[in-house]
């Protein structure tokens, strides 16, 4: 076997593979075989097709399936030999074939992974500026009046409409050109923008039974345009307002927060700090994850990028589907041209900690690992033995394994870095009073 080299642009690499002998000769007899027994020209019966016959007619498929074979059974011996590590998929671009003496040459093309200097001494003395986040009394009581608002029931009253009601009605809209008129039934919260303007203008003050006229209400086609008049009629058929859960042992109970309100308020306000505590980890980890960017310049598989942005498009392409959203009308490109740059960026960063995990020599052990399932699990809703064996089942462990590598690596620059908590604009301005 003959292997040499070419470098391309950026971090692609062509590898020509010439392999004859005993290897060739193997994969061009059993393809003339399988051609023999399973061809089908036209004059011959099925098996009975001469070999010279064969080779004629089927010149370029044997040529391409004899380098591939070749190819599986040779190019990792090849890519030893030349002491490269392909980053990502490799391309089989071209293949000759020599049947008088067994021999193919092949090529193939990969990218390799970017060869950088890790700042390791900036890293360990990483300084980063984070806003100050900071619990405060109020918000429990913003957290209670959340609960209180989720938890509140709608009561029917005979007064007349206020902002913020819930109002059920009935409505028939009739277009003044056409005279073609809809009807239906809706439910509205009074303020919030689920009706025009002008008809809630009318229905405020307006009591259940009550009726509402609007002679001439504008059109409009999908960009804005008025393209006509309507009649609106709008018969009010009840009205609730809003009514708040009392605070009391009940609500406690009803929340799941205990058997007291005393014993809910303390939950939440644990609740609230653990909340605060967790963001200000994001913030901390965000900050050091750019820095750990900005300090390594270096350029990255192309090939690696358009993989995580396929991961990244198709993971949003999930969000909007589970909101109800038809993704066959979602623009993929322009969502791919807004991710492009956090594709870029996870590559990068990906090889910042493994070389980080590299240099420190770390190790990920079986207790680390095991948690690192556990939390998969617990993100995906199964059992943990589950996960395991789906991940087994897709060959998918060395990727599990470097992630929890790359965590244990970012966890470990978070742990030493220097953080400095900034004050907000809020708090500067109660500072000067």
């Amino acid at each position: 076997m003959k292997v040499s080299l070419e470098e391309k642009e950026g971090l692609f690499r062509s590898l020509t593979v010439e392999v004859e002998g005993d290897v060739v000769k193997k994969r061009l007899e059993d393809v003339y075989n399988y051609l023999m027994q399973n061809a089908e020209v036209e004059g011959f019966r099925k098996g009975k097709v001469p070999l010279w016959l064969i080779k004629t007619k089927f010149r370029d498929y044997i040529k391409e399936e004899v380098g591939k074979r070749v190819a599986e059974a040779t190019l990792q011996d090849a890519i030893k030999e030349s002491n490269l590590k392909p980053a990502a998929d490799i391309y089989l671009e071209e293949i000759t074939l020599d049947e008088k003496v067994s021999k193919v040459a092949y090529r193939v093309v990969f990218e390799v992974p970017p060869s950088f200097d890790l700042k390791l001494e900036e890293i360990e003395n990483l300084k980063v500026e984070v806003p100050r986040v900071e619990f405060k009394e109020e918000m429990v009581q913003e957290e209670i009046n959340r609960l209180r608002d989720q938890h509140a029931v709608w009561e029917p009253v005979s007064r007349e409409i206020r902002e913020g009601d819930m109002v059920v009605i009935d409505y028939s809209v009739q277009d003044l050109d056409s005279k073609e008129t809809s009807e239906g039934e809706t439910t509205v919260i009074m303020g919030q923008r689920f009706l025009r303007e002008e008809i809630e203008k009318e229905l405020l003050g307006k009591k259940e039974g009550d009726e509402v006229v609007i002679d001439s209400v504008d059109l409009y086609d999908t960009e804005g345009r008025v393209v006509g008049k309507a009649r609106v009629k709008v018969w009010v058929k009840a009205v609730k307002e809003k009514v708040l859960p009392e605070i009391n042992d009940e609500l406690a109970k009803e929340l799941g927060l205990g058997e007291t309100w005393k014993e809910a308020e303390e939950k939440i306000k644990d609740a609230i700090k653990n909340r605060l505590e967790d963001y200000r980890r994001s913030l901390v980890e965000r900050a050091v994850i750019e820095k750990l960017l900005e300090m390594h310049q270096f350029e990255i598989p192309q090939t690696e990028v358009r993989g995580e942005l396929s991961l990244l498009v198709n993971s949003r392409l999930r969000e909007l589907a589970s909101l109800g959203i038809d993704t066959k009308y979602v623009d993929v490109q322009a969502i791919a041209k807004e991710l492009a740059p956090q594709a870029v960026a996870n590559v990068k960063l990906r090889y910042i900690l493994e070389k980080y995990a590299e240099v420190k020599n770390m190790q990920v052990s079986p207790e680390e690992l095991e948690n690192e399932y556990s939390r998969l699990a617990s993100l995906y809703g199964v059992e943990t033995d589950r996960i395991k064996a789906d991940i087994h089942s897709k060959g998918l462990e060395g990727v599990v394994l470097g992630d929890t590598l790359r965590l244990k690596a970012l966890r470990d620059i978070i742990e030493k870095v220097n953080v400095v908590e900034l004050e907000t604009k809020e708090e500067k301005k109660d500072g000067d009073n």
